[in-house]
Formats: C-alpha cells, sequence, structure tokens
C-alpha cells in the first residue's frame, strides 16, 4: 500500500555551493540541460525565475508536476482499499449492512477480510526490498532513467483504469493488481529522485530549499484537493463505497494522464552515471546491491555516533509511519464502521493537521535539538496510536472521535518528518548529501512489509485490530530506542564535518596495506600511492 508520505519529505539536503557559481545565475534551460546566465539583470532574473517557473530548470518543473500526480494516486488507495475491504467481506458473508462492520470470524479466499490491505502491503514491501536495487541500478548504471520513469508512469496508470471495474466479481485480482502498483509506484519514485542530486549540484542550497517547499506544498495541495473532489461526489450523489472507490479512481486517472504526461516531457534524456566497467559488480541485477553493501558498510564502520543509529532508527520508524496508512483504513472500515467518505474526511483532517505539526517540530527542536526532537515525535506518536487504538474500540464513542484521533496523528506526522529531514541533513557527510539520496530511499522501504505483516498475523490468529493497530506503531518506540545509542548532538555533527571522499581514502589506504605493504597518503586530495610508486586506483565513491 503506498504511503502518504510525500515524496519530497524525504529528500535529503543538498550541496551549499555550485562550481563557486551564484544560485541567482541558473536561469535559462537550452534542451533539458541547465544553462548558467550571468549576464541577465536582477530584474529580468526575477521575470524569469517567478514562483513556478523554478529558474526555467526543466527538471524542477517536471518534479513538481510528478507530485501533482503522486498525490491523487495516493489518495485514490485509501478509498480503493475501502472498497476492496468491503466487498471481500460482503462474499464471506460477513458484512453488516447497518454498522457497516465485519464480521472478525468470516474468512474469503483463504484469510480474512481484514487481513486484506495488509497482505497487499506486505507484497508490495518484499518486492520493493529485493527488486528496488535493481531498478535502482538501471537508474545509475545506464542512460535509460527517463526510459524507467517513463514505462512505470504508463504500467501505473494502466492500472489505475483497470481498477475503475473493481466489483463483487473482480475484486481478487484488482487486489493482486493493487499490490503490483505499490511496487510500480515506487520504481517511479526511484526515477524522479535520480534527478535531485544534479538539480541540487546546480541550483545551490538556497534555490533548492525555496524548491523544496513548493514541492511540498504542491503535493499536499494535489491530496487535499483530490480528497474534496471524491468525497464532494460522495456527498453529492450518495454514493456507496464501491462507487465511490470507482470515482477515486477515474480521478486518479485523470490527474495522472494531466501530470505525469507533462512531468516527463520536462524531464531530460541523462546518461549513465556510473559505469559497470569500474565496478567490480560486473552484473547490473547485482550492482545495486553490492553498491548498498558498500555504502552501508562504510556508514556502519567510519559514522558511529549519528548517521549510522539514524538509519537504523530511519528503517523502522518509516515503516511503522507508511503502515499507519494501511492499518488505518483497515481498522476504521472494519472495526469503527466508517465509509469511504468518512475515511477521506479522516485523512483530510490528518494533512491539515501536518501543517501546525511541522511549526511544532520546529518550535521543539530550537530548544532542544534534531535528535531528542525527533526522539519525542516518534514516543508520542507511539502513545497517541495505543490511545486512539482503546478509545475508539472500547469505548465504542461516536464516530466523531476518530477525526479528532486522526488530526493529533497528523500533527505528529508533521512533527516526525520535518524533523527526520533536520536531522539528516545535519549528520550526513559534507559533500555527498545527493549522493546518499538513493541509500536513503531504500532505508525507507526496506522494512515496509514487516509492520502491515505483524498486523496480518494478530488479526489471522484472532486477535483484536486493536492490538494489530499497536503492534504497528512499535516502530516508533524501536526508533527511539536505537536514537538513545547515539552520541551527543555535538559529536554527531562533528562527525559529520568529515568529508566522504577523505573516509574512502582511509578506507582504501587500510586495504592496500592489509594486501600489500604501506602506502604514501595524500589526505587533501584522496589519492593513494604505492611507496614503490606504482599506481593505486582511488576509493569508488559511494
Amino acid at each position: 500500500m503506498i504511503s502518504v508520505r510525500e515524496p519530497m519529505k524525504k529528500k535529503p539536503p543538498v550541496m551549499a555551493e555550485t562550481m563557486g557559481m551564484s544560485s541567482s545565475d541558473i536561469c535559462d534551460n537550452d534542451g533539458g540541460h541547465l544553462v548558467i546566465n550571468k549576464n541577465d539583470t536582477p530584474s529580468q532574473r526575477r521575470v524569469c525565475c517567478g514562483w513556478l517557473s523554478f529558474q526555467s530548470v526543466s527538471e524542477a518543473k517536471g518534479y513538481n508536476l510528478s507530485g501533482l500526480a503522486n498525490g491523487g494516486v495516493i489518495m485514490s488507495n485509501i478509498f480503493l482499499a475501502s472498497s476492496l475491504i468491503h466487498l471481500a467481506c460482503d462474499e464471506a458473508g460477513g458484512l453488516d449492512p447497518e454498522s457497516g462492520t465485519c464480521d472478525s470470524q468470516v474468512s474469503v479466499r483463504g484469510m480474512k477480510p481484514s487481513s486484506l490491505i495488509t497482505n497487499i502491503a506486505v507484497i508490495s514491501g518484499l518486492l520493493g526490498a529485493f527488486f528496488m536495487p535493481v531498478f535502482g541500478a538501471i537508474v545509475d548504471f545506464t542512460p535509460h532513467r527517463k526510459l524507467t520513469g517513463i514505462v512505470s508512469v504508463i504500467v501505473l496508470t494502466l492500472i489505475q483504469a483497470v481498477q475503475i471495474g473493481t466489483t463483487q466479481k473482480t475484486w481478487f485480482p484488482m487486489a493482486i493488481l493493487q499490490a503490483v502498483a505499490g511496487f510500480i509506484f515506487q520504481i517511479q519514485i526511484v526515477a524522479i529522485y535520480s534527478y535531485l542530486p544534479e538539480m541540487a549540484r546546480h541550483v545551490g542550497q538556497d534555490h533548492m530549499n525555496s524548491f523544496a517547499a513548493i514541492f511540498t506544498m504542491t503535493q499536499f495541495s494535489s491530496e487535499a484537493i483530490f480528497i474534496v473532489v471524491v468525497t464532494a461526489f460522495g456527498i453529492g450523489l450518495n454514493l456507496d463505497t464501491v462507487q465511490t472507490a470507482m470515482v477515486s479512481q477515474s480521478v486518479s486517472v485523470l490527474w495522472c494522464l494531466l501530470f505525469f504526461t507533462t512531468s516527463w516531457w520536462y524531464f531530460p534524456k541523462r546518461p549513465a552515471r556510473h559505469s559497470l566497467e569500474g565496478s567490480k559488480q560486473k552484473s547490473i541485477l547485482m550492482a545495486g546491491f553490492y553498491q548498498n553493501y558498500k555504502t552501508a558498510k562504510l556508514i556502519w564502520t567510519k559514522y558511529r555516533k549519528g548517521l549510522k543509529w539514524y538509519l537504523l532508527a530511519l528503517m523502522f520508524a518509516d515503516s511503522s509511519a507508511s503502515a499507519m496508512v494501511t492499518v488505518s483504513v483497515t481498522y476504521l472500515s472494519d472495526t469503527v464502521g466508517l465509509t469511504s467518505t468518512e475515511i477521506g474526511i479522516f485523512f483530510l483532517v490528518a494533512l491539515i493537521g501536518t501543517i501546525p505539526g511541522s511549526k511544532m517540530g520546529s518550535m521543539v527542536t530550537a530548544k532542544t535539538n534534531p535528535n531528542t526532537s525527533w526522539k519525542m515525535s516518534q514516543l508520542f506518536l507511539t502513545i497517541v496510536t495505543i490511545i486512539g487504538a482503546v478509545t475508539m474500540e472500547d469505548i465504542n464513542g461516536p464516530k466523531e472521535l476518530s477525526f479528532i484521533w486522526g488530526l493529533v496523528v497528523g500533527i505528529l506526522l508533521g512533527w516526525f518528518y520535518h524533523t527526520e529531514s533536520l536531522f539528516f541533513s545535519m549528520c550526513l557527510p559534507k559533500g555527498q548529501e545527493a549522493e546518499l539520496a538513493g541509500f536513503f530511499v531504500y532505508c525507507t522501504q526496506i522494512l515496509s512489509w514487516l509492520p502491515p505483516l505483524l498486523f496480518t498475523i494478530l488479526v489471522e490468529n484472532d486477535i483484536s485490530q486493536k492490538y494489530g493497530v499497536i503492534a504497528t506503531s512499535f516502530g516508533f518506540l524501536v526508533g527511539a530506542v536505537l536514537l538513545s545509542c547515539t552520541g551527543s548532538w555535538t559529536e554527531i555533527v562533528e562527525e559529520a564535518d568529515r568529508n566522504l571522499s577523505v573516509v574512502l581514502a582511509v578506507l582504501a589506504i587500510e586495504e592496500v596495506e592489509h594486501n600489500e605493504g604501506p602506502v604514501d597518503k595524500d589526505m587533501e586530495t584522496g589519492s593513494v600511492t604505492k611507496s614503490d610508486d606504482n599506481s593505486v586506483p582511488e576509493p569508488e565513491g559511494v
């Protein structure tokens, strides 16, 4: 299942310097390539670099348009998930027509209806964990970056169109398609993210930060507008859960055709960033895994105070944050009895809550530090998730309580994601932020299957769904514990000041000395030379 998290929330920070040029000098585009314009006056730059012109940077325009499409695809899956649960429960004969809840004892196609959406999430997550490095290598080691993105968009749009026909007879194959769609969506994200490093290097930190704010606002607006449009159709036409999902998929296809198509028109073709000839791993199928292994080994051995623990915490905490969408749809539909329209309102309220949440995160971080603030957000998310699950089921309160719960969760997620990005920007080795973008994305996906699997195991063993929701939140608790293993914040920042190229040179020196004896070292350039003046190749970058 696809998370409501905006891709740019995962965006790594950017390089502060851009080849000695002022970021305001970048204003024109030539055939999809960035062009430096040093002769324009400031007034001319303001004209051509308006709010949405993105300094005429083609990749930025494409990224922004893809955010509009992503917002529609993400939100459409909320309505479709509600429909799939409804249809599965109806086929099993356990649907209560009055309350809309499902009998927890019925089964269909070898599983309980309440396990359907989490099973889809498990399959998508495992596909991503095993195959994402392969597609990352295709993007990195071949000139087919744009082709990968275009093909993924076509496949995703076709799946969204086919799923308009989700009915009682077709719900099971549509559920299988949904698992595939979740994986294809992640391929699309990898292709889009691959343009961020070059964009960051060319425009500089100030403009990239401005771009990032617009990217996030654009996707948030797309998600909110999508929910409002579909909910308005549902209420205005008095549609049931299945009919609302059909409208949602139809609007999603329109979103894809309008925004995905135009976004990839702006993304230029790019040559391969790395060559397999210079890599120890010659197979494109294994190159991505090998590259991730090298990066993980480097971070584990050389960045022990901050980055190592941050990425470990990220794996667990982000898996819980992503699973909250999947599990919430199941719990709200199956246990609380919300209709698909009401579930849409729940997520709209949560999206609105992320705005003050981000501001709150900034205030807490200013009074403490990013590590403490991020830990606090994770602990509060664990507590609020437990309170909400227990309150909604045991107290059996009115449905309106769920909207209050959604608002509080949204506020905390806004705090969580804001601080997550800030922490990442400050614990990274300087000068290599963009290069670690792909590894960051992989860390957010590698355990995304685990919380939904825990929910499925509990539900299939006739354990109340509230305990499944509670179990899903424990990734936050694990993340907070892991963050407690870091050094002090001063140590984390000092460790990040090390230039990664120098660290790589040290590793190469250690390996050469171990195998062939002493070497001469040039720590300023990162080069390595054997004492007998025979040249030793420079270490590979991450």
